[in-house]
């Protein structure tokens, strides 16, 4: 009897050194105001249902919850990102927006990294039509930035296009976090100039945006690479990282004297892949006046600031209309 018990002691203690699966956490969304109830209600019970079906990404269960551009759009980002719900409870509002529908944020996930150092976990913006179909789904910028934006595009009364400056921000960011080089290929205008690191394109048969700038040579260094160089850079490292971490911080928005619907956001930015980190600052120059299809017309990127503490801004450059 006594050997029988070791032995049953033995056993037991062995299948604890197993390793056992672990279940993914189980979340609950609650959406606090923004409508009514019964529409609060539903939109939480469906969020619910999602982030508890991230780990699989079986969400496929949910389609009739989603648009169908939605729907591929989300399921392109679970095919790219592995990701699990983060937390017990999600307490958020709805957000109307200025042109219709509206965002759920600042649901907490995190995110499969691979070799990729930093913090795993990100936040999820939910959009949804008017009548409450899920139409998009992105990474979300922190949220102290996201509120002081708002607040400066309410005091200025441009709320609406500050609202759609971050929703933009936040798609650019989550396609390089997904790898996304569909969108990043049609998002830059044709005769954009793209600086990466030190490196300027500029197409060939417009007028050189560079011979343009109000920046003194001394300044700025400029090598000039194409636009297709620049996204087959960008393929090799989507291939050999499993994530690609991208965070921006430090936002300034300044909307054009002349040209209203035409922006400068600058953005502090840090880049975490497993081959390669770096930390700097990002100009761009993003035109509104199609507002279904905004595109850049500058990128820019340096490793620090100028001795005056200036960086490459939208005054920098003469626009041409």
């Amino acid at each position: 009897m006594r050997y029988k018990t070791i032995l049953t002691l033995l056993c037991f203690l062995a299948f604890l050194l197993i390793p056992q699966p672990v279940n993914a956490m189980t979340g609950e969304v609650i959406i606090t105001g923004g409508a009514d109830e019964a529409f609060r209600d539903r939109i939480s019970g469906i969020l619910t249902r999602i982030i508890n079906l991230l780990e699989d990404g079986n969400i496929a269960l949910l389609q009739d919850s989603f648009t169908a551009e939605g729907y591929n759009e989300s399921c392109d980002l679970l095919e790219r990102v592995e990701m699990s719900n983060a937390s017990p409870v999600h307490e958020s509002c709805l957000l109307k927006l200025p042109r219709g529908g509206w965002e759920v944020r600042d649901i907490r996930v995190k995110v499969s990294m691979g070799d990729t150092e930093g913090n795993p976990y990100q936040y999820l913006v939910f959009t949804l039509n008017p009548e409450g179909m899920i139409a998009g789904v992105r990474f979300a910028m922190e949220l102290t930035h996201y509120r002081r934006i708002v607040e400066e595009g309410e005091r200025l009364k441009d709320f609406a296009f500050r609202q759609q400056i971050l929703q933009f921000i936040e798609v650019f960011r989550t396609a390089y976090n997904r790898k996304d080089l569909d969108y990043l290929k049609k998002i830059y205008s044709d005769d954009a100039l793209i600086i990466v690191g030190r490196v300027i394109k500029a197409r060939p048969d417009l007028p050189d945006m560079l011979e343009q700038s109000y920046l003194g040579q001394d300044k700025i260094e400029f090598i000039r690479t194409s636009k297709a160089n620049y996204i087959r850079n960008l393929a090799r490292v989507f291939q050999c990282n499993a994530f690609v971490k991208v965070v921006f911080d430090s936002i300034g928005v300044l909307q054009h004297d002349s040209i209203k619907k035409i922006y400068g956001v600058t953005l502090r930015q840090e880049w975490h892949s497993s081959t390669y980190s770096d930390l700097g600052w990002v100009f761009l120059m993003i035109d509104f006046r199609d507002e279904e299809q905004p595109i850049i017309h500058v990128r820019s990127w340096q490793p620090e600031k100028f001795p005056d503490g200036s960086v490459l801004g939208l005054y920098d450059f003469k626009l041409i209309p």
